[in-house]
């Protein structure tokens, strides 16, 4: 499944809640995962080289993601950056793979600044990743991608590239209710649940094909 993702395509993401075993989620269809490296500066998950070694191993496309804590800073992006990228490289991520850039609320990120000042730190930090040979895409929930970032200069520059969290409901979830999709432009990928399949780990959908 190297190859790319098409859309209605199942994935989970994955930090160090969840084990190294990524093969009970291939199982069950997912196609894709999405491996938490990095937070902030000093934050590495410790299982991230043994999941992404598993995602491969089981055929899923393999993504990755760092969890912000620079709120609207620039300089703190790029650091973060730069570290995230470093973290990816030795956790076995392949150049070209997707690098994405978690950026809501919590863990010291404060994301009710000044909106030009979010999104300009976003893409101080996506532009950093894909210079370094990485792709990306920006994960927040549908509310702050409407009130907190300028998503039409982000989507101008890195088009298709939003990774967006909605829940329909806390309950365990085995398909995504397309009827529940926070419709906005830009999507790639929707997470619909925090709880798929009975497995208790993020589940999302394609939207749209990505390679």
């Amino acid at each position: 499944m190297q190859g790319g993702i098409q859309t209605g395509d199942y994935g989970v993401d994955v930090s160090s809640f969840q084990g190294t075993d990524l093969s009970g989620y291939a199982a069950n269809g997912a196609k894709y995962a999405i491996v938490k490296v990095t937070e902030g500066t000093g934050y590495i998950n410790y299982n991230a080289s043994g999941q992404i070694a598993s995602a491969q191993a089981n055929n899923l496309y393999t993504m990755a993601y760092h969890f912000a804590t620079f709120s609207n800073d620039s300089y703190a992006a790029v650091n973060q950056a730069n570290f995230a990228v470093q973290q990816a490289q030795a956790a076995g991520l392949p150049a070209g793979s997707y690098l994405c850039l978690d950026w809501e609320s919590g863990d010291g990120n404060y994301i009710y600044g000044n909106t030009e000042a979010n999104t300009q730190a976003i893409l101080a930090f996506m532009r950093t990743v894909q210079a370094a040979g990485y792709k990306t895409m920006l994960y927040s929930g549908a509310s702050a991608f409407r009130n907190n970032v300028n998503i039409s200069e982000v989507l101008a520059e890195f088009p298709n590239s939003l990774w967006v969290a909605s829940y329909p409901t806390t309950s365990a979830q085995w398909q995504a209710d397309m009827n529940y999709f926070p419709s906005m432009n830009g999507v790639a990928i929707w997470q619909f649940a925090d709880n798929w399949a009975g497995f208790g780990v993020d589940g999302n959908i394609a939207v749209t094909n990505v390679n």
